[in-house]
């Protein structure tokens, strides 16, 4: 029996470990179920058949896990988190996040593809060599944090920690998806991420707006700095933030020119009219590939209710998160910020850092690449 019969035959008690994943909740941002998340992967990896481990951190726990090989020495190590973004705003939910619940044949949660779906595959698929006594084809090691979702702020200094334990010849990530094309996607890395939240409190508490000429709103600020950040045709205009892009090789734009456009398929799924600045084809991807960003990822202030309220707000909040490419260390560009807001008149502008992660690239001609591309032409 091969690993696709043996998946069919145990179809569902693999929908079962699934489903009941998904049930759990694992919301990293507010420190919701959480730990007993990490514990019941280790039960669902051990029902595979697979060692495995709850490692504390510095923050949330790591799930270790391995399986030996008798036919090689290689190493992979499978990387991945079983942590999920918040499900705000609930109310647009159709079917409850934590619920799992089957709807046309697919299952409908929080977490589902974004990564929990493709933990339960994967290991879907050493059990099948563990439970029919074949030998793995190389010695594969698991890692899933829970704390990818909130930008994986003790994942540096567990691997240092650890650097006996998690060494490995490759590591591989199952976080990603089928092309709109349904053709299979190999990533060669990923972007880094500053995440930063700016603050600006003028008062001790909200007072009427009749006092607007003469009391400093922290809405205002924090919008005026905003401004100061991002020119509308995307371009951020903090100095210096540029400096140390790598730039695009032969290689990678002749990869890219070779990806099938997203453009018809991303403005009729999300229901946009047009992409920033009137881009198509390649030019869009390598917009989206190869340049870093700056995003706004909530505002908050004063009164947002429904109806009415003349109220000055004492304090605005705004959170940002910026895409790093290759060579930019998010510390750097952290003091750059810093330095930005002061120069250009927001020194009552706090900056915040809510978490950072350097990016990362894999060449095309790495031995991972080439043996993960043949699997993908083997099976698709």
């Amino acid at each position: 029996m091969d690993v696709l019969s043996y998946t069919k035959f145990t179809l569902e008690d693999f929908i079962d470990k699934y489903r009941c994943f998904l049930k759990q909740p694992s919301i990293s941002a507010r420190n919701v179920g959480v730990r007993e998340c990490a514990f019941l992967l280790r039960d669902l990896m051990e029902g595979s058949g697979i060692y495995a481990e709850v490692i504390q951190s510095r923050g949330n726990p790591v799930v270790y896990g391995e399986v030996e090989s008798r036919e090689s020495d290689k190493t992979l190590l499978v990387y991945s988190h079983y942590d999920v973004q918040p499900p705000d705003p609930i109310n647009e939910w159709i079917y409850p996040p934590f619920e799992a619940v089957m709807v046309d044949g697919k299952v409908v949660a929080r977490g589902a593809s974004d990564s929990k779906g493709n933990i339960i595959a994967f290991l879907k698929a050493v059990e099948y060599y563990v439970k029919s006594e074949k030998s793995a084809p190389v010695n594969v090691k698991f890692l899933f944090e829970g704390e990818e979702e909130i930008g994986s702020p003790n994942l540096p200094d567990f691997v240092e920690a650890h650097r006996s334990l998690l060494k490995a010849d490759a590591v591989v990530c199952w976080d990603g998806g089928l092309h709109p094309s349904n053709r299979p996607s190999i990533c060669l890395g990923v972007k880094g991420i500053l995440y930063v939240e700016l603050r600006c409190k003028t008062a001790k508490v909200d007072v009427h707006s009749s006092y607007a000429p003469l009391i400093i709103n922290p809405a205002w600020r924090i919008v005026w700095a905003l401004n100061s950040i991002k020119s509308q045709d995307g371009r951020i205009k903090v100095k210096g933030w540029y400096d140390d892009v790598r730039p695009l090789t032969l290689e990678d734009a002749k990869l890219i020119s070779e990806i099938p456009p997203e453009d018809e398929d991303i403005l009729r799924e999300l229901g946009v009219k047009e992409l920033l600045g009137g881009v198509r084809g390649v030019d869009a991807l390598r917009k989206l590939i190869c340049e870093p960003t700056a995003n706004i990822a909530g505002l908050k202030s004063g009164y947002i209710e429904e109806g009415s309220k003349t109220v000055l707000p004492c304090e605005a909040v705004a959170k940002l998160d910026f895409r790093l490419v290759v060579d930019q260390k998010p510390d750097k560009l952290f003091d750059l910020l810093r330095r930005h807001l002061d120069d250009e008149g927001f020194k009552d502008v706090e900056v915040v850092k809510l978490g950072s992660l350097l990016p990362s690239k894999t060449p095309p001609s790495a031995p991972i690449v080439q043996a993960s591309s043949r699997a993908a032409e083997e099976t698709y």
